[in-house]
């Protein structure tokens, strides 16, 4: 599932020697992107924390989705409970690729929370694709004030967004839709965004 992230580093010539393989690099980053902390991973990958923490940095872009044209982008929000509260988890899926842009968490779901939200989804968009939502108010001030044009649909194409959470929630059901007590809404949206990119890596 690596592979195309480990092909782009080297394409982008990340790391200019191979004095520590690029593959362990790329599994060390991603490892911390997807929320382990640095001890953790040290040996794992045979390097300290900082040569992690540098990799990390280097690599980081190259687990989000490329800036491209897109013609339609699916959206939606699903409840999730954190530390015992519920919260709000937006995602976006491009509706060609089936591609996740981008993932959020909220513990409201307000205009500005959609505003933030779809202002995210845009950086992985070149132009402004038709973004299709349901029938939640939410949206209209953000699509409005983002120029963005907006369609109402409860099927079609909007379906994708809803087979990916269906994904999503097949993997939470094991643990009951709650994260541990103790999770913040910052290790839960890591958790959430490592999940995308393993999604991504498998289309």
């Amino acid at each position: 599932m690596l592979d195309r992230i480990i092909e782009k580093a080297r394409q982008q010539e990340i790391f200019s020697r191979e004095d520590t393989p690029t593959e362990r690099r790329v599994l060390g980053a991603f490892l911390y992107y997807a929320g382990l902390s640095l001890r953790k991973i040290e040996p794992v990958v045979g390097c300290c924390y900082e040569a992690i923490r540098d990799w990390f940095h280097r690599c980081k872009h190259l687990f989000e989705p490329d800036c491209q044209a897109r013609e339609e982008v699916a959206v939606d929000e699903t409840k999730l409970t954190i530390d015992g509260r519920e919260h709000y988890v937006w995602a976006a899926v491009d509706c060609a690729t089936l591609e996740v842009l981008h993932v959020e968490v909220s513990p409201g779901r307000s205009s500005l929370d959609a505003f933030l939200f779809l202002k995210e989804v845009l950086k992985h968009c070149r132009g402004r694709p038709v973004v299709l939502a349901d029938r939640g108010p939410w949206y209209d001030w953000a699509l409005e004030l983002l120029d963005c044009e907006g369609k109402r649909e409860t099927w079609g194409n909007r379906s994708l967004i809803e087979a990916w959470f269906g994904l999503l929630k097949d993997r939470t059901r094991r643990f009951y839709h709650r994260f541990p007590d103790g999770s913040s809404t910052d290790s839960t949206r890591s958790w959430l965004k490592a999940f995308a990119t393993l999604h991504n890596a498998t289309i």
